[in-house]
């Protein structure tokens, strides 16, 4: 029997990481597939052939992206031809709707089984896309159960698997460990500082957190703030940023560590995005603040049709998380509601215990082995598979 194709498609980093897992679960239930496809290298110690590596391409906002045309163009047509030459039995698209949507119509012209992880946030935005990727998709692995009902409804054929994080939201060290290590009285307030893990947002949200957190020491002398950078690079800016502002606040940048920083904090400020879901599922209470260009802003106020965007607060619905976006983001608002955490014992201890009942909802361990089983059922079954959407 011929060993069977697959093409991953996964973006950026976090993509690199849940693919990387699916590869690994891949190819113990099933040693002779062929994976390959561009990611990072995460994805290449799991056992994929990298053609490109493009987890650096992560880009945010409307204008940031046409700065990158030239780019996604290129590596657009690049994937295309070797999906040509290869004939994959079918792509696994990780994330990244921006690209990876525009990816499936051609890759499905090709009459490629097309299997998409992650589902584009259209309970968020872009409802309408729904009508397009139903001709797109051949099978929605989705993380959350709430997206099941809307591919249902739409026609698309569709699997709940739980949220990836559930395996590996565990701190490598205990709270105490951690301070020790790092020198911190167990006695301190601490607050993790989390920008984001691209450049343009550390540069948009550290100078904030900076102004935020001499904010916070001037009311609660003694607070120490940790800031786990996603990269040596990162961590490099973020030193540059603060040190250019001046800021006096005694910030610790740290080498990644982020799930041991957070676990070590009272309090954390965290830019939209998962990052929020990982640390209101270690149960510490968070601020949500996210700044983009003018322009990219006001496009999606036209476009966004739900009224948070912290992926906590969603999954949670309701409010769990105060959220601090664009103009409303200011380093005294943001201040304000980090020290009631610090100091209200009653509304800390309230906030964690919703927020255990958020982290309930990932769904049990297991989730890239059984998205693994599914893209295997669906490759095992991809002439029934295609009829039926046909």
């Amino acid at each position: 029997m011929t060993a069977k194709k697959l093409m991953v498609i996964a973006g950026e980093k976090s993509g690199d990481f849940h693919a990387s897992r699916i590869i690994a679960s891949l190819r113990q239930l099933s040693p002779s597939i062929e994976v390959f496809g561009v990611g990072g290298e995460k994805m290449a110690r799991s056992g994929a052939e990298i053609l490109k590596d493009i987890t650096g391409l992560a880009v945010v906002g409307f204008t940031e992206v046409l700065k990158s045309y030239l780019k996604f163009r290129r590596l657009f047509r690049f994937l295309v031809e070797i999906a040509r030459q290869r004939k994959p039995d079918a792509v696994l698209l990780v994330d990244y709707p921006g690209f990876n949507l525009r990816l499936a119509s051609a890759l499905k012209s090709l009459g490629i089984t097309v299997i998409y992880f992650v589902s584009p946030q259209i309970w968020a935005w872009g409802r309408n896309r729904i009508r397009k990727m139903r001709k797109l998709i051949d099978h929605m692995i989705v993380v959350f159960d709430f997206e099941v009902p809307i591919y249902d409804e739409a026609g698309i054929s569709v699997t709940y698997v739980g949220h990836p994080l559930a395996d590996v939201l565990q701190p490598s060290v205990s709270r105490e460990e951690f301070r020790q290590r790092e020198g911190i009285p167990l006695e301190a307030k601490v607050v993790a500082l989390l920008p984001g893990s691209r450049l343009n947002e550390v540069r948009r949200h550290v100078p904030l957190m900076g102004k935020t957190a001499e904010r916070i020491s001037r009311t609660l002398e003694g607070t120490e703030f940790l800031l786990p950078a996603a990269s040596q690079e990162l961590a490099r800016e973020c030193r540059r940023l603060l040190e250019e502002r001046r800021i006096s606040a005694p910030i610790r940048i740290l080498d990644d560590a982020t799930y041991d920083a957070v676990n070590a904090s009272d309090a954390a400020i965290v830019s939209s995005g998962t990052a929020t879901l990982e640390t209101g599922c270690l149960g510490v209470p968070l601020v949500v603040i996210y700044r983009v260009s003018r322009l990219t802003y006001l496009i999606a106020r036209c476009l966004v049709t739900i009224r948070n965007i912290g992926l906590i607060n969603i999954v949670a619905g309701k409010i769990i998380a105060p959220e601090f976006v664009q103009h409303r983001a200011r380093p005294e608002a943001i201040a304000d509601e980090i020290v009631r955490f610090l100091t209200d014992s009653g509304l800390n201890k309230t906030v964690r215990e919703e927020l255990s009942e958020v982290r309930a909802k990932l769904g049990p361990p297991g989730a890239p082995e059984r998205a693994a089983r599914v893209i295997l059922d669906v490759l095992g079954q991809e002439k029934t598979h295609q009829r039926k959407r046909g």
